[in-house]
């Protein structure tokens, strides 16, 4: 069995070869690293080769018993033994050549996490930035996303889903007249690739169901993501600086209503 395997080490002398003796006491190989360095800690990713009897549990346990701490473990295959830096030259080369295929690019560089480290959050911006500008000199194509997000529509929420990991939320609260307050919120590793957009797009309509003519949002006062999603998703709104951040009033006129249709 193949596993990938990321952990948190602590930045010592002797950490990694400790986790190191633990897989070889145990049989398991280690097939491909990759070293994340941060303040005080050392993110590891491991490509490693367990006995057909391992479950990705109890790799988890030789992992933890080894010093490490945030461990997760995903079955993987050998594709996963490509070298890193090629695998993100391929992605940027990709990306240029068809700028919405992104979020399958990085989801497939780093899998359906909700939280990157400091390295990898630099290359995705940079490979962010390219998909920005092949788009700004070529026409649209499809929904970005389409590929891999998978949108839960219930009767009062909207998750944005990719593999089990929810990577963005809309939710529907209180009623007050005919306006309806919400929630929004994207994990800051898969922003600005159209989910906040389809989320905006998907709670409109469940608030239209409602019988709500306005959806009313806060923000916090630094939000700089809030015009472009209302311009993005092709919506109208107000925006009003309160003292408890960025009140957004967005009007349902045109918004087609919806129900709970499940997953999408």
């Amino acid at each position: 069995m193949y596993y990938r395997v990321r952990t948190k080490l602590a930045d010592t002398p002797g950490a990694l070869a400790v986790l190191a003796q633990h897989c070889g006491d145990a049989g398991v190989n280690i097939l491909a690293l990759q070293i994340y360095p941060e303040l005080g800690a050392v993110t590891d990713d491991l490509v490693v080769e367990t006995p057909d009897s391992w479950t990705a549990a109890a790799v988890v346990q030789l992992v933890s018993g080894a010093g490490g701490d945030e461990v997760s473990v995903v079955p993987c295959a050998t594709h996963d033994l490509v070298d890193q830096p090629t695998a993100w030259l391929r992605a940027a080369q990709a990306v240029l050549e068809e700028p919405e295929s992104l979020p399958a690019e990085l989801t497939q560089l780093l899998g359906a996490r909700v939280s990157w480290s400091a390295t990898e959050q630099v290359r995705a911006s940079v490979l962010t930035e390219f998909a920005d500008r092949a788009r700004s000199v070529a026409p649209p194509a499809a929904t970005a996303g389409s590929a891999v997000v998978e949108y839960e529509v219930g009767e009062e929420q909207v998750l944005a889903r990719i593999g089990v990991h929810v990577v963005g939320a809309a939710k529907l609260h209180a009623v007050v007249d005919d306006a309806v307050e919400a929630s929004l919120e994207v994990a800051p590793a898969w922003r600005r690739l159209g989910i906040g957009r389809q989320l905006l797009r998907q709670i409109s309509g469940l608030a239209a169901g409602a019988g709500a003519t306005e959806l009313v949002m806060l923000a916090p006062p630094t939000e700089e993501g809030v015009v472009p999603v209302l311009a993005a998703a092709g919506m109208r709104g107000r925006i009003k600086l309160t003292e408890e951040g960025l009140s957004v009033h967005v009007s349902l006129a045109g918004v087609r209503p919806i129900g709970p249709v499940g997953v999408r």
